[in-house]
């Protein structure tokens, strides 16, 4: 909770302890809190996150990086990629990181951190043999990290991290290699990222006001309008909150609502400012395109498909991949590769990488089609087929095969000379 909600708990609290829980104590509260400057009604009190659009993205980043399969790679120079089965990294990677939650968790986890704070910690517990044991995720915002220019730990130009953890006041310092970090693509030093939410801060505070506007209105049974009460002299503070009061009441009512009375001599004038003139909805979607833009996600994402159709959907999801998610999965490869790896592993030519593949599954008769095509074109052998489709190997399917009209480019009309 920030500052300024603590001391507006703590005004209230007081308030109540008193036992004023007539409408007259509730506005001496509400002026208080005025009178230093703060609001109740204020978007700024109101978490980030609740915005819709804002937790969309969130949500829809995280969940696809949570749900991307690690595997460990050589790159050879007549192979090319090669993956390598690795128990124990498939465990860490893939299954378990540590005793308490699975790896769908902890990437979900450690990319949320990384889009809401601009920078996201996990600390790398080693065993006995020097390999990561398990992965462990610091609080983003309560580790700091420190540049060592002049060797006050021993190392010079060293970089560290300091985990102040405010349960117990602790404070850890751990190397580099120590800690993995995932930083946003928006940093201007290189060694820690800037969130969006930071930058974006009045964005996401228009898409907050805009749903707390209509959530007025609906509490108000839609009187969204202002209505002026005209009366012939002049009423005390306190009659002018009362009539108010008492006008908001009728027309707010759990009844119809119809009748409201009115004393005598009172007149009222209603100033009406219609969602339609205000191009409220026009402005609101406007805004919700360009807050998505930002992370990178498609307007069909957000459930916005005006002009949308089958094709253009399709190269949206092409395009999230190739310019979202892409540089994504290159951050987190090369610094898992860096952290994870022996330099004698980076040197043979071993990586960690994400089987992107995942995201393009085709239905069954595509399938069927595509895999039929590269093994009967001698691109792919059986065996490499069906391991894509989760079959098992069968003997003799190691060997490409294809149509025997196909000859070598050296070997073009030789079957003319004969």
């Amino acid at each position: 909770m920030s500052l300024l909600g603590k001391i507006k708990n703590k005004v209230t609290s007081k308030f109540s302890k008193n036992n004023l829980k007539d409408n007259v104590s509730q506005r001496e509260a509400i002026r208080y809190l005025q009178g230093i400057g703060l609001s109740l009604d204020s978007v700024d009190n109101i978490s980030d996150i609740s915005e819709t659009i804002y937790f969309i993205c969130l949500k829809h980043i995280s969940e696809t990086l949570s749900k991307m399969p690690w595997e460990k790679r050589i790159m050879t120079e007549k192979k090319g990629k090669e993956k390598i089965f690795n128990s124990e990294f498939d465990v860490l990677l893939n299954l378990k990181p540590n005793p308490y939650y699975t790896a769908t968790t902890f990437w979900a986890t450690i990319e949320l951190n990384r889009l809401h704070h601009g920078n996201a910690f996990v600390y790398i517990e080693t065993g006995a043999n020097g390999k990561a044991k398990n992965l462990w995720i610091l609080p983003s915002d309560q580790v700091q990290i420190i540049i060592d220019r002049k060797g006050v730990f021993g190392k010079e130009n060293g970089i560290w991290y300091v985990w102040t953890d405010k349960r117990s006041g602790k404070k850890y310092t751990f190397f580099k290699d120590e800690i993995l970090h995932f930083k946003s693509h928006i940093t201007f030093d290189g060694f820690s990222g800037a969130s969006i939410r930071e930058i974006l801060k009045y964005q996401i505070n228009t898409g907050k006001s805009s749903i707390s506007f209509l959530n007025k209105l609906y509490r108000n049974n839609m009187f969204g309008s202002k209505v002026i009460v005209k009366y012939t002299g002049n009423l005390k503070e306190a009659d002018e909150d009362f009539l108010a009061e008492q006008l908001e009441r009728y027309s707010t009512t759990t009844k119809s609502g119809k009748f409201i009375p009115m004393p005598l001599g009172f007149e009222t004038q209603l100033i009406d400012m219609k969602l339609a003139d205000a191009q409220f909805f026009e402005n609101n979607r406007f805004s919700a395109l360009q807050l998505a833009a930002a992370f990178g996600i498609k307007p069909n994402i957000i459930n916005d498909y005006t002009k949308s159709s089958y094709s253009n959907s399709e190269t949206q999801q092409i395009d999230f991949y190739v310019n979202t998610l892409q540089p994504l999965f290159k951050l987190y490869e090369q610094e898992l590769t860096i952290k994870l790896l022996y330099p004698s592993e980076l040197k043979k030519g071993y990586r960690l990488e994400i089987n992107e593949k995942i995201l393009f599954k085709m239905d069954s008769k595509s399938s069927a089609e595509y895999y039929a095509k590269l093994v009967m074109n001698f691109m792919m052998t059986p065996n490499e087929a069906r391991e894509q489709l989760d079959l098992p190997y069968v003997e003799g399917g190691d060997v490409l095969i294809g149509n025997g009209s196909s000859i070598n480019l050296e070997n073009v009309g030789e079957q003319y000379k004969n």
